[in-house]
């Protein structure tokens, strides 16, 4: 079936059109005719100058399954980020069985086949991901994943982090999370000014930058590809920066949160803004915003994480930590009026869709029909469709909206 988007705003830097209000025909996931198309007689929508940009793609997200259910679903998971402007997203998991042979790789992608959009299963580095002995990553490599790690967990074993490096040169690359547990010893929050005067043990900057500083130690030692996700010091970005001056094949990531709020949001015990790495100072922020325009971020990311009430609706520190994002975090960071749409497009289309091993999109004739769609019109953040308690945008108000995706032959509008 033909649809028309009519008076598109494209964002693409690829495109002969980028920065051009015009209209485009697809056919099913196709791109068939760019231009002026106002006398063509089929379905049409008018996005009247909405910008229009590749599919947006999230590379870190659990989606519940299999294991929490109660949380999230593939399915609930997928609508929730459909609703937040993502048309793929890389699915970890911290459940049980989890992401670690072909099985797991099956699971998802057959799952996948009937959710609103892309999924793409994110293997774990080790077994159970206990960082003790290496996952099949080369099985799951062979059915379509080329992404390693174990969510939220650091490797502690750095002799398995160097062999996994090793393994995966051929074909992959490996995802750390950069945190050194022994240092954060229980941790609830950001050591500082906010967690002396609320009374909550604090988890020291040292314990990223610590492992940060190991890890691109054995990245050089290896000469393998390495991502780090979630970075959120100012001295982790840096360490990131020389490393990439250096010429190692290496990434990373900044969830949006990050770049939202600062620790100062814990300060009323809101059990939703107790996240994993905790929420830094405004001097963190300043250098994450610094390191996202100077390109060593390649990624932001939304690190969706649902918990269910009783993970969330207890003493801050028996809640678990994560928070559920993908139904406002995008809006409210476009509307700090600091991410201009180009950047937007490489750091949430372009760079993660390559991280995850998808097709290149880009807004041409013949070209793979995969859209976000946005607009600067005020949005009220209600009926959400993920099954997450903890979401602190709920209620809240944005002065940008996701007008809708167009992923797989569908339009999926807000």
């Amino acid at each position: 079936m033909q649809l028309l988007f009519k008076n598109a705003y494209v964002v693409d830097v690829q495109s002969p059109y980028h920065l051009q209000t015009v209209d485009i025909l697809v056919e099913g996931s196709q791109i068939t005719s760019i231009g002026d198309l106002s006398a063509m007689d089929c379905q049409s929508i008018d996005l009247a100058g909405a910008t229009l940009t590749t599919g947006l793609a999230e590379l870190h997200s659990d989606l519940g399954e299999p294991g929490n259910e109660e949380c999230e679903t593939l399915e609930t998971g997928a609508a929730a980020a459909a609703s937040g402007g993502f048309t793929a997203v890389g699915v970890v998991s911290n459940g049980t069985p989890g992401i670690e042979n072909k099985t797991g790789v099956e699971f998802v992608l057959s799952k996948g086949e009937s959710t609103a959009i892309n999924l793409v299963p994110v293997g774990s580095a080790s077994k159970s991901s206990a960082g003790m002995e290496m996952s099949d990553m080369f099985d799951m490599f062979q059915h379509g994943t080329i992404l390693f790690g174990d969510y939220k967990k650091d490797i502690r074993n750095a002799n398995l982090l160097k062999l996994a490096l090793l393994y995966t040169k051929p074909f992959g690359r490996i995802m750390v999370h950069p945190l050194n547990s022994d240092l954060a010893n229980n941790g609830q929050i950001s050591e500082g000014i906010t967690s002396t005067y609320v009374g909550l043990k604090g988890i020291p900057d040292v314990a990223e930058t610590v492992q940060i500083d190991r890890d691109i130690k054995l990245l050089e030692y290896t000469e393998g590809s390495m991502h780090i996700a979630s970075v959120s010091t100012a001295q982790g970005v840096q360490s990131i920066r020389e490393a990439k001056a250096r010429g190692l094949n290496l990434t990373c990531s900044v969830n949006m949160h990050h770049l939202l709020f600062t620790e100062t949001a814990v300060s009323t015990y809101d059990t939703n803004f107790k996240v994993m790495p905790p929420l830094r100072t405004e001097e963190d922020q300043k250098a994450l915003w610094s390191a996202l325009e100077d390109g060593t971020v390649d990624c932001l990311t939304v690190d969706h994480l649902p918990k269910d009430i009783e993970q969330k609706a207890c003493e801050f520190d028996n809640a678990s930590f994560g928070m559920a994002g993908f139904e406002g975090a995008l809006v409210h960071l476009l509307d700090k009026e600091k991410l201009d749409w180009s950047l937007l497009q490489k750091v949430c289309s372009s760079n993660p869709r390559a991280l995850l091993g998808l097709p290149e999109l880009k807004v041409v004739e013949g070209a793979i029909a995969e859209f976000t769609i946005l607009d600067k019109n005020t949005s009220n953040l209600t009926g959400f469709a993920s099954k997450a308690f903890n979401n602190p945008f709920k209620g809240t108000v944005s002065t940008h909206r996701v007008v809708g995706v167009y992923v797989n032959g569908k339009y999926l509008g807000n």
